[in-house]
């Protein structure tokens, strides 16, 4: 059966909620699940986390705190704080990336960090921003980083170039791929779209009351949505087909880019109306029954919010500890989904991925504990982009490796790679080595005979005979070393030599042999040529005596239609 979960955060409130028999004091992350049945499922105290400052992995928690320079990380499979990681500067926003192996921060002062969590190695921008970065978003590929700021501007990183070892001789001087420009006051929101190709988009939320539809990719402003109010957080559709808004009153709005305000300029029009470039100038007013209004006044400002895994449900943190659902089908509030406040203001919802699907298979890679930043350890001038000697990682395989023969108690596959692969993947020596390794050495010396036993699988010398048969048993000098080229001299075998004089003898036969292969494969390519030049000829002629017919015929037809007689060819008389 599916499940869903996901993770809530609160900071602290001016006002804390009165604590209730349901509610635990200090937690400030939450894991619940929402499907199919509801409840809280871990959590974890001491935390104080503002807007986008919360990412979950598959075994860890990362958390900025709002009121220190510090992330607190959080063990999913202890269920305890692990490790308060300090920062230079406070952080104000974060993500996961690179198969949440990496870590992208936002600073107060405007910089981006890159933090390798297997590894400890921090890639430190210079001033990205003029003001504090409020969103951070990674696409799924990981290739970009979108940054959002209260200066009201999008960088686009690249975050292979950021991470890659051959720029670490920019000492932080690293530069972003293009800016986002459109937005006229501070930025509040930011997502990015589902899809991996070219054509994905991004949306960006701001305090001049408006929101933006970006390429990203190609840094062109693709639409502009003017919102009745600031809008405080988003959310995207899983099939990017709209976004969703939340306001200071707690309402919710929905922004549909398939409605009828977005195809205004050119309804007849078959292109998508995001990137019709006839409409790409026109704003777009929602209506006013897109806008859903919460049950009571007293939820307070709307600061998250998630969608469900099939987009059918929508879920926003609200001021005053509540989690509010929604039906989106239906267009209005649902249900409540804490049956008491938690103790603080929601400001983050993060959904986790859904559970439960049959060929679902666990990540290759898990981390057991994370590797605290090690800054400046290893940004070397003179590396010359290799990677340093002191780069370790950190990580431990969750499952087995996909490598055949792994066990030795299964049989062997009888699709084999390669006999190398077998050898290499095997637990011990395969007895097909084993045996191939016994005759080897016993045709290496004449002087040294090696018995085997008559099946190969055994992979055994055979048994030394009984005493009343030692004519059986093999004769080996003490002095012999039939590991070595250079036999000794009272060996019974050819000496070295001897075995030179005869190896050279093979390789000018081999040497012969494929000098008359050449030779052979040459004439039969000339011969091939001549054949197809032939057959080619033959075409040619056959078609110009069909066209000298045709051209007779059309002659005599002609003349019959102009005299009256009809002269038969030469041909045809005969």
């Amino acid at each position: 059966m599916l499940s869903e979960h996901f993770a809530a955060s609160v900071s602290a409130a001016a006002v804390a909620p009165k604590a209730t028999s349901n509610s635990v004091k200090d937690v400030g992350i939450s894991i619940f699940e929402s499907q199919p049945h509801s409840g809280q499922r871990a959590s974890f105290k001491k935390s104080n986390t503002a807007p986008n400052c919360l990412a979950v992995s598959p075994s860890h928690v990362f958390a900025a705190q709002a009121d220190k320079a510090v992330v607190n990380v959080y063990s999913r499979d202890k269920g305890n704080q692990e490790a308060t990681v300090p920062f230079q500067e406070r952080i104000t926003c974060l993500a996961l990336a690179c198969e949440d192996s990496v870590l992208v921060l936002g600073s107060q002062t405007g910089r981006i960090f890159v933090w390798e969590t297997h590894t400890g190695r921090v890639v430190i921008t210079s001033q990205a921003h003029l003001q504090q970065v409020t969103a951070l978003v990674v696409d799924p590929t990981s290739n970009f980083v979108l940054s959002a700021s209260a200066d009201a501007s999008i960088h686009v990183w690249s975050l292979p170039a950021l991470l890659s070892f051959s720029n670490a001789a920019l000492q932080g001087q690293h530069s972003p791929l293009h800016t986002l420009s459109g937005h006229r006051a501070a930025i509040t929101s930011l997502v990015v779209g589902h899809s991996a190709g070219f054509c994905n988009i991004a949306v960006s939320a701001s305090a001049d009351q408006s929101c933006i539809v970006w390429d990203y990719h190609e840094n062109q402003l693709l639409r502009t949505v003017l919102l009745p109010a600031v809008p405080r957080c988003l959310a995207l559709d899983p099939a990017d087909r709209a976004f969703y808004t939340a306001y200071d009153d707690g309402s919710v709005q929905i922004v549909d880019f398939y409605s009828d305000a977005f195809s205004a300029a050119n309804p007849d029009s078959v292109q998508h109306p995001l990137y019709d470039p006839a409409q790409a100038a026109m704003p777009v007013q929602p209506p006013p029954q897109t806008r859903w209004t919460p049950p009571s006044a007293d939820q307070g400002a709307a600061l998250s919010a998630m969608l469900s895994y099939d987009g059918s449900t929508l879920m926003t943190g609200h001021n005053n500890g509540n989690v509010l659902v929604w039906d989106v089908p239906l267009g209005r509030y649902s249900s409540t989904f804490t049956a008491a406040p938690m103790m603080g203001p929601v400001t983050n919802l993060v959904s986790l991925p859904v559970q439960g699907f049959p060929d679902a298979r666990p990540a290759l890679i898990n981390q057991v504990t994370i590797v605290k930043p090690k800054h400046a350890a290893f940004d070397k001038a003179d590396l010359d982009g290799a990677v340093p000697g002191n780069y370790n990682l950190s990580m431990q395989f969750s499952r087995q490796l996909p490598m055949p023969h792994i066990s030795a108690s299964k049989k062997q596959s009888a699709t084999v790679e390669s006999e190398f692969l077998t050898a290499l993947t095997h637990p011990v020596f395969p007895e097909s080595l084993l045996a191939d390794s016994l005759a080897e050495l016993a045709n290496w010396n004449g002087s040294v005979k090696v018995q085997l036993a008559a099946p190969a699988a055994a992979a055994v010398p055979t048994p030394a005979a009984p005493a009343e048969a030692p004519a059986a048993q093999p004769q080996v000098s003490d002095t012999a070393d039939f590991m070595s080229l250079d036999a000794p001299e009272t060996s019974t075998g050819p000496s070295v030599e001897q075995q030179n004089e005869a190896l050279r003898a093979e390789l000018a036969a081999l040497k012969r042999v494929q000098r008359a292969s050449l030779i052979q494969m040459e004439a039969l390519r000339k011969e091939k040529v001549e054949l197809l030049a032939k057959i080619r000829q033959d075409i040619d002629d056959d078609m110009e005596d069909e066209v000298n017919e045709d051209e007779k015929s059309e002659r005599a037809w002609g003349r019959l239609a102009s005299t009256g007689e009809y002269v038969e060819s030469d041909e045809e008389s005969e």
